[in-house]
């Protein structure tokens, strides 16, 4: 039996994915056309993607990660890999301290997100690989 795609929140925009997968095979989507909302793939959202993240030169930067609303919690592992340099860093995010988005009248949406942040390089591109549980997604991003 298939399991039913994964549902879109809406501080996530579609977009295409890029013509290579990342380094664990799963296909990528294009997070250079997100914007500051974020993308979703594969079950997994991701995010803010945009200018702010782009121009910052690397180093210490925001990413929080959320599981499709209908899985259960488990933990994010997060895999940044530079594609020109081929350096990969990994970052865990621990199930018990996701938090709870609020829906636009302040009440408590049944989205969970893993906030946090991850280190980037000053330029090139990376490739955000996400695992949460079963769902896996993969965002690709140009840094300038």
């Amino acid at each position: 039996m298939r399991e039913p795609p994964p549902s879109i929140v809406g501080w996530t925009t579609s977009v295409s994915p890029p013509p290579t997968p990342s380094g664990d095979g799963v296909p990528c989507v294009d997070a250079d056309r997100a914007g500051d909302q974020g993308a979703a793939a594969g079950g997994v959202r991701a995010g803010p993607f945009g200018t702010v993240l782009r121009e910052q030169r690397g180093g210490v930067a925001k990413l929080w990660v959320a599981q499709d609303p209908d899985k259960g919690r488990a933990e994010a592992l997060i895999r940044v890999e530079h594609v020109e340099s081929g350096t990969v860093a990994y970052y865990v995010r621990d199930a018990s301290a996701t938090s709870t988005v609020l829906d636009d009248d302040g009440s408590p949406s049944k989205d969970k997100i893993y906030p946090g942040q991850i280190l980037l390089p000053p330029d090139g591109h990376v490739r955000i690989t996400v695992g949460i549980g079963r769902a896996a997604g993969c965002f690709a991003y140009s840094l300038r």
